[in-house]
């Protein structure tokens, strides 16, 4: 047990470990977890807004806004702007919903903001982002604002580190209502945090773009997140490949 533990020390801690060796995280891990912390230190993590290491619900105490002239998305965004759910929270400068046409055929999914999306309120506005819309608008030769794009996550990570299985399990509802909402006839999948969490795979990038998949009758393609190609241009390669893929289901080549 441990006697004495701040909640960004136990965070750090986790973090930390998890760079060691990544947990594999299932039903029993919130239960492992807060049965090695003292009951001082759950009361401590109970009284913060955003959760301990156990998984939430995904937005439970966001009410649905009163406003009924809203659009479907918009009604989302406003619950998803007063969420708490998870630890991402406390520390975000914007929440990043998403953004794009509402009826788009092809919808964009990463895995969460990063420091300039967290400034901005925007998905996709960093180094990673210019190049996905040079991707979109010179490779597809279509708008950005065409498509839709969205996260697993809608609150920055700190220093820009992968959603935890926690963080996206409280977060993804909003994307499945965005999914549903737009009902694209496409979704491109960028990087394994969004096939991990949207479709469950955790086989490595190369084996998993081998195979189109299917999600809730949409066809859904993956390729290597944008991040990626910053820093390994072998990749772009493959990743107009998939993005060919895409473009030949929907008759655009």
């Amino acid at each position: 047990m441990i006697p004495s533990l701040s909640p960004e020390s136990l965070e750090a801690w986790l973090l930390w470990q998890h760079q060691l060796q990544p947990f594999t995280f299932d039903e029993n891990f919130a239960e492992e977890i807060n049965s090695s912390i003292s009951e001082g230190i759950t009361k401590v993590f109970n009284k913060l807004e955003c959760s301990s290491v156990s998984v939430a619900p995904v937005a439970k105490n966001v009410e649905e806004p009163v406003d009924k002239s809203l659009s479907p998305l918009e009604r989302v965004r406003a619950r998803a702007e007063r969420c708490s759910a998870c630890r991402l929270a406390a520390k975000r400068t914007n929440m990043v919903f998403g953004e794009g046409n509402p009826e788009a055929d092809i919808m964009f999914i990463g895995e969460g903001p990063g420091e300039d999306e967290d400034l901005s309120g925007r998905p996709f506005v960093g180094k990673a982002g210019q190049l996905l819309t040079k991707i979109i608008e010179n490779g597809m030769k279509i708008p950005r604002s065409q498509v839709y794009i969205a996260n697993i996550v809608k609150c920055r990570p700190p220093a820009n580190r992968d959603p935890m299985p926690d963080e996206a399990q409280c977060c993804i509802g909003f994307l499945k209502e965005q999914i549903k909402i737009v009902s694209p006839k496409v979704m491109i999948l960028l990087g394994k945090v969004a096939m991990k969490n949207l479709l469950g795979i955790e086989s490595s990038m190369s084996k998993a773009r081998e195979m189109t998949y299917e999600y809730e009758g949409i066809k859904v393609f993956v390729t290597y997140h944008p991040s990626a190609l910053l820093r390994n241009e072998a990749y772009k390669r493959p990743v107009w490949e998939d993005i060919k893929k895409a473009m030949k289901y929907l008759g655009m080549m």
